[in-house]
């Protein structure tokens, strides 16, 4: 039988489900203005209520039943899983009886850190006939390019010093921490843990006032990156205007991103705080020389 155009899998909607903070309305607004068909999924209490104006269909956490049925029904080709979210208690949830089905695979992969987690969940939905893609196959134009991003090039120094950053990073990744580190000249003054990247740049300028890393001028940078392994689908670090505001703020030259492997968040707005605040943004790929 001929497939009808109707059900053909590019006309068909891609289920955005949706957890906290902004990527998600940009993610949307993206896809929007690509004309992709989209089913947006919003997470009561996590996602932003904001999300109303997209028709949002509203679940709780662990109405995995409610959500399936969700999606056969509106006939989607996939899901994107995107947003903010920390980690939840099964206190917090309202299982219905196909979320009960899947709670002892949650417990055991949320022993396991954040990445058996979410690969867990992928596995969820793909075993239900529904592939889980990233944003980068959704809204392409939010992902860093190579090269430089705002105005201002990167000195070469730092260029070489980024590849001792991948390093670094490379080696932590197995245990689940560091997408991001602070480099001074040679010197890798700081490294991402469970904190997040905003407060590692808090910790940087903490450390300036304490008078243990240089207070005069502005020097050194962020690098932000993938860990090795990370599912880019459903784990893809992201930097956006607070980025950059916090690196202004502490004193930093400027911001490296892995190419293709990193979310630009309000990207406008953040090359914009970049070029008036003189710092550079730049894309670096694949953990070598640009």
């Amino acid at each position: 039988m001929i497939q009808s155009e109707a059900h053909a899998p590019e006309s068909r909607p891609i289920a955005i489900l949706c957890a906290g903070g902004a990527l998600p309305f940009a993610v949307l607004h993206a896809m929007r203005a690509a004309g992709r068909r989209s089913i947006v999924v919003a997470i009561e209490g996590i996602a932003d209520p904001g999300l109303s104006r997209f028709h949002a269909h509203w679940l709780a956490l662990g109405q995995l039943g409610k959500l399936f049925a969700l999606l056969r029904r509106e006939r989607c080709a996939g899901v994107v899983l995107i947003g903010a979210m920390n980690r939840p208690s099964v206190s917090s949830m309202r299982i219905d009886a196909i979320g009960w089905t899947y709670l002892f695979d949650f417990l055991r992969n949320i022993r396991r850190g954040d990445d058996a987690m979410l690969r867990g969940m992928m596995r969820w939905f793909e075993v239900q006939g529904f592939p889980v893609l990233g944003v980068a196959d959704v809204a392409p134009e939010l992902v860093a390019p190579k090269g430089r991003i705002g105005r201002i090039d990167p000195p070469a120094e730092a260029v070489t010093a980024a590849a001792r950053g991948f390093a670094c990073l490379d080696a932590l990744s197995p245990f689940d921490v560091g997408q991001a580190l602070v480099a001074i000249g040679e010197r890798i003054v700081a490294v991402e843990g469970a904190e997040g990247t905003d407060a590692l740049i808090e910790r940087v300028m903490e450390l300036r006032r304490d008078g243990r890393l240089p207070r005069a001028g502005r020097g050194g940078f962020l690098l932000k990156a993938a860990k090795v392994g990370q599912s880019l689908k459903v784990d893809m670090p992201v930097i956006g205007p607070r980025t950059v505001e916090l690196v202004a703020s502490a004193g930093l030259a400027g911001v490296i991103v892995e190419a293709h492997r990193v979310l630009l968040l309000e990207s406008q707005a953040m090359i914009s705080g970049a070029d008036e605040a003189g710092l550079f943004l730049f894309g670096l790929e694949g953990r070598g020389a640009p």
